[in-house]
Parts: structure tokens; C-alpha cells; sequence
């Protein structure tokens, strides 16, 4: 299209690595099947997500106007791994103001995401503390309270009780 410019759709190619987040929902991934696995799992595959979108857009809207910070993908690929750790070293500054408003969006992305998902494997953690696992007959709820002598969901009686 010779009269619009719309260069601007290839940004739209970084968001391709969040269609990867259907394989983190299985139950068995490379070989993890807990479920404090599969949390961890997808914080770290969160992070990585984050700081390589990121890393792709920033390169892509700071490399035209300030090559000599953003000369390749591994400046900006520094420049998110110092801003989502907030050390912030202040050497590698975009100049334009999407590439401003890109790192704002990054630092509360990051804010957001990372807290809330670490959040959910403290919760995980703090329920299953009083719990042994006793894997149900029945629906296969892998763990049960201490005493517990029926499955709180379906009712089987548990094996391991008298």
C-alpha cells in the first residue's frame, strides 16, 4: 500500500509466543504432573514471555531512532531484563514515546503478572500444607486432609483409612 505506511503490523508478530501458553495447561508437561510444577512452570514461561515481547517490540520501535542503544535484539533484550528486575542502570533510555509508553506497559505488566501467579503457588502451598496425598478411587483428587476417611468431592471411601 503505497500511501499508508504499515510497517507498524510486524510488531504484531512478538505476540506469536503467547499462543505457545495452550501447551502449559496439559497436565503432564516435560515431564511435570504436580500441580506446583505446572504453576511454576507457567511463571517462569510468564516471565520469559514478557521480557522476549517486549524485547522484540522495544527493538522494533527504538531501533530506527536510537540505533546507538538499541542496535540489535540483545540491547533491548537487556534494557527489559534491567527494567522488569526495576535496577534500572539508566545506561539504555528510549527516546521516542511509544518506545516510552512500551516500557511503562512492561513495568506494570510485569507488576501485574508475576506477583499474582506467584500469589497462586503461596496459595497452592498453604492448602495442600495440611493435606497428604491420597490419591481418591473415585475422581482421583490426588490429596485429602490428614484424617479424612471419605473424598470431600464424590464420597469413595479412601484406601488408606480404616
Amino acid at each position: 500500500m503505497g500511501i499508508v505506511d504499515i510497517s507498524f503490523i510486524r510488531l504484531l508478530r512478538w505476540f506469536r509466543i503467547l499462543r505457545l501458553i495452550r501447551f502449559i495447561n496439559k497436565k503432564n508437561l516435560f515431564g511435570i504432573s504436580t500441580e506446583d510444577g505446572l504453576i511454576s512452570v507457567r511463571i517462569l514461561f510468564t516471565l520469559f514471555a514478557i521480557i522476549f515481547v517486549y524485547s522484540g517490540l522495544i527493538y522494533q520501535v527504538e531501533h530506527p531512532v536510537n540505533s546507538e542503544n538499541f542496535a540489535t535484539f540483545l540491547d533491548a533484550f537487556y534494557f527489559s531484563i534491567v527494567t522488569m528486575t526495576t535496577v534500572g542502570f539508566g545506561d539504555v533510555t528510549p527516546i521516542s514515546e511509544l518506545g516510552r509508553l512500551l516500557t511503562v506497559l512492561m513495568i506494570v505488566t510485569g507488576i501485574a503478572l508475576i506477583p499474582w501467579q506467584v500469589g497462586d503457588l503461596i496459595k497452592r502451598l498453604v492448602k495442600t500444607a495440611n493435606q497428604v496425598e491420597t490419591v481418591c478411587p473415585g475422581c482421583g483428587l490426588p490429596f485429602h486432609d490428614t484424617d479424612a476417611k471419605f473424598c470431600k468431592i464424590c464420597g469413595t471411601k479412601l484406601k488408606n483409612s480404616s
